[in-house]
């Protein structure tokens, strides 16, 4: 074969050619090299928008930060006004708190160098009155009897309780026991029963409409602003019917004095010692004014009676003294009560159904003793009401109208 050299071409096609004219391995890499690039360009891209998106949610975030305050000051004053005082106490509270906290973390406590474990350091170590042991006992709350209640308290009647009885467990008068609870004189105690306790020496009085608080100071006797401050009132101006105000130190209103019973007077008389009676020695030692046996020389004393169908009435300490028997008498008197008024007097009162004193017990006059009753030889409730001078009985009448 034979070979020939053909005419060469001209440099533009030879140019051409050449750089047309690429390694299969060039071709590999730039195509790696392109996807590379097109997967970096990708992430650049999601990387920017996220950020953006990023400063977007803290912008708005601090445009809520910077308008907090203004609305929550918008609140408060809302609050405040509308509430008209109401929140002073709550946020008081909340400022004593913070304080205390703050005193606590920046105190003594964590500031002391001889915080000390009991367990590990005997007591010998101990030196210092600054020393601290903390202990892991549960903690208790001792609260001193004195502390002045603020609120109204429940209590339930037990077996043996009367009204004077709870009246000097809580330092409470008989007569505030029994305006508070709605009893009455003739009222009688079960076991069970719930008492309202005031929390001060005083009465709870419920407002009704038309009450001001100048009209309840002036019926229970007692400054209006006492009330007011006993009860936080705020707006003394309008009170809200049936709310409960407490009365510190209030009166019992007087109740309306029953009609006077004038004793027929009593023929003949029995060989006793005579005295020196007043009428206003004593007074009428219960509510009811039924006498169905008077004072002779057969009966030493007079009998009061209340119907079966009534409730039994209390018992009143004819005058100021001292119990010297309470309980019962094995002799017909059942339940009964002897008072010494000194000077030689003393009264007996028998039948009871229930004693609201005890031996020894200083009465004054008038005070709530015990209630009438059908104890011992007795034929229907009644009370036994005797007077004796010098041990001698004496006719009742002749001391009290």
């Amino acid at each position: 074969m034979i070979f020939t050299i053909k005419r060469p071409k001209s440099s533009r096609f030879f140019r051409l050619s050449f750089e047309g004219f690429k390694p299969s391995g060039r071709n590999q890499f730039e195509r790696y090299f392109n996807a590379w690039k097109g997967f970096v360009r990708a992430i650049f891209g999601y990387s920017v928008h996220k950020i953006g998106d990023i400063f977007g949610l803290l912008s708005k975030i601090l445009y809520l930060l910077v308008q907090t305050p203004g609305v929550l000051k918008d609140y408060v004053v809302v609050k405040l006004i509308w509430s008209r005082g109401k929140l002073g106490r709550p946020i008081a509270t909340f400022v004593v708190m913070v304080v205390g906290f703050v005193v606590f973390l920046l105190g003594e406590v964590f500031s002391s160098f001889n915080f000390v474990v009991a367990q590990d350091v005997a007591p010998d170590y101990l030196t210092g009155s600054s020393d601290i042991i903390p202990r892991r006992d549960t903690a208790t709350t001792n609260i001193p009897e004195d502390r002045k209640r603020t609120e109204a308290y429940i209590y339930k009647v037990e077996p043996g309780d009367s009204l004077f009885g709870i009246g000097e467990k809580f330092k409470i008068s008989v007569d505030a026991l029994k305006y508070v609870n709605g009893l009455t004189d003739s009222s009688v105690l079960k076991i069970g029963q719930d008492i309202t306790i005031p929390p001060v020496s005083g009465l709870i009085h419920k407002v009704e409409k038309g009450d001001t608080l100048n009209s309840i100071a002036a019926k229970y006797e007692v400054p209006a602003q006492a009330i007011a401050d006993f009860n936080y009132v705020l707006d003394t101006s309008r009170l809200s019917p049936g709310t409960e105000l407490v009365i510190p130190g209030a009166k019992v209103p007087e109740p309306v004095a029953p009609p006077v019973f004038v004793a027929p007077p009593v023929t003949g008389s029995a060989s006793y010692a005579s005295a020196s009676p007043s009428k206003n020695y004593c007074v009428w030692p219960t509510t009811v004014r039924i006498v169905t046996q008077y004072f002779s020389w057969y009966h030493n004393g007079v009998d009061i009676a209340t119907p079966w169908s009534g409730g039994l009435p209390p018992l009143f300490a004819c005058t100021g003294g001292r119990v010297t028997r309470a309980g019962w008498d094995p002799y017909g008197l059942g339940l009964h009560v002897r008072i010494d008024h000194g000077n030689g007097y003393e009264t007996v009162y028998g039948h009871m159904s229930r004693l609201d004193v005890s031996y020894g017990q200083k009465i004054s006059r008038g005070q709530m003793i015990g209630v009438m009753g059908n104890t011992g030889r007795s034929t229907g409730p009644h009370v036994h009401f005797m007077v004796k001078f010098n041990g001698i009985p004496q006719n009742p009448f002749s001391y009290t109208n």
